[in-house]
């Protein structure tokens, strides 16, 4: 640092290397483009915005067996982090910004970004109104096999990651494509944990032979 009128901030090395240019950037996509701009504003209200909204209305009952063990609160904050981490990333370390042909990817991503969040929504429907953020099982559930459910045991979970995994790609830094998705997939590998017990004691048989023929998030994989 020197004193006076030339006075400037170094980067230690180590930070320097790390962002490349050592300056933050704007995304390709909210810079000099504002039809990209525009279309990641509205598929952001349309993704986004729903989802907190729902949050408020869909709980469980008065009657429902409770068993959440902070599950709730820890995917809602991880959510949180993982669109504002995904952000910052990319205009924190421009050097890691796919600055090269990044509107294919930008484009995928709004696709991949609405096409998790309608399959979200589209699990949430075939759950009815068993389905709550706050994880409990009512005296009347029953196993749903029904849509997605035939295959998969947390579809609206894979969903979301889809979904976040979309959103990092608008972004188009290689840090968002896999940051955000990481920290919600490791809420919701808490998450599942914590519902399955719960659905194990309150279901019994029934769920066990139905976690025998189904996968969690990702057929023949997880």
């Amino acid at each position: 640092m020197r004193n006076g009128a030339n006075a400037h901030f170094e980067w230690p090395h180590n930070l320097e290397r790390l962002s490349y240019h050592g300056r933050m950037k704007l995304p390709e996509a909210f810079h000099g483009h504002p039809v990209c701009l525009v279309i990641w504003i509205i598929t952001f209200g349309f993704c986004v915005v729903p989802e907190f909204v729902r949050s408020q209305k869909l709980r469980a009952g008065h009657g429902a067996q409770k068993s959440d063990k902070g599950s709730e609160l820890v995917v809602i904050l991880a959510a949180n982090f993982a669109l504002l981490a995904g952000f910052v990333s990319a205009v924190v370390f421009p050097g890691f910004s796919i600055a090269s042909d990044w509107k294919p990817i930008f484009e995928a991503g709004i696709v991949i970004w609405l096409s998790g969040t309608i399959f979200r929504w589209y699990s949430i429907r075939t759950l009815g109104r068993f389905f709550t953020y706050d994880v409990a099982v009512s005296n009347d559930q029953p196993v749903v096999e029904q849509g997605p459910y035939r295959w998969l045991r947390h579809p609206s979970y894979l969903g979301s990651l889809l979904a976040i995994i979309g959103y990092g790609m608008t972004l188009t830094n290689w840090l968002t494509i896999f940051l955000p998705a990481l920290c919600l997939g490791a809420a919701y590998a808490y998450r599942i944990h914590v519902e399955e017990q719960a659905l194990l004691q309150g279901l019994g048989p029934l769920y066990h032979e139905y976690m025998k023929r189904t996968w969690r998030l990702i057929p023949f994989v997880f």
